[in-house]
């Protein structure tokens, strides 16, 4: 979502396994398909550290991902931080709609 723009440039999807407690992130398009765009997900831990794994940038044509996280426990409930981008062809810049923009990144715990 952008401030100016109602329309969203796409979706994140977080996903978790309870076998193995982590978290998958991706990003996906709903506008500019098949334009490569700069794009980036990320699924991060309680120390908010990127690593190649948890953290994916780069041009997109549709989508990008995955990104991979170990959960964190906190009061009994797995947790993930996540974020994700997605730019327009003239490289303004959508945020998905629940980011803090200081931090960037949204908690979900399941």
């Amino acid at each position: 979502m952008r401030f100016d723009d109602a329309l969203p440039a796409g979706t994140v999807h977080i996903e978790y396994n309870p076998l193995t407690r982590s978290f998958c992130g991706f990003a996906v398009k709903s506008r500019w398909i098949g334009t490569a765009t700069d794009m980036h997900v990320a699924t991060v831990g309680a120390d908010m550290e990127t690593t190649p794994l948890n953290s994916v940038s780069g041009p997109g044509f549709y989508a990008i991902g995955p990104s991979r996280q170990q959960a964190w426990e906190d009061g009994g409930k797995n947790c993930v931080l996540f974020g994700a981008r997605i730019a327009d062809p003239q490289g303004k810049q959508y945020f998905h709609q629940s980011a803090n923009p200081a931090v960037g990144f949204t908690r979900l715990c399941v």
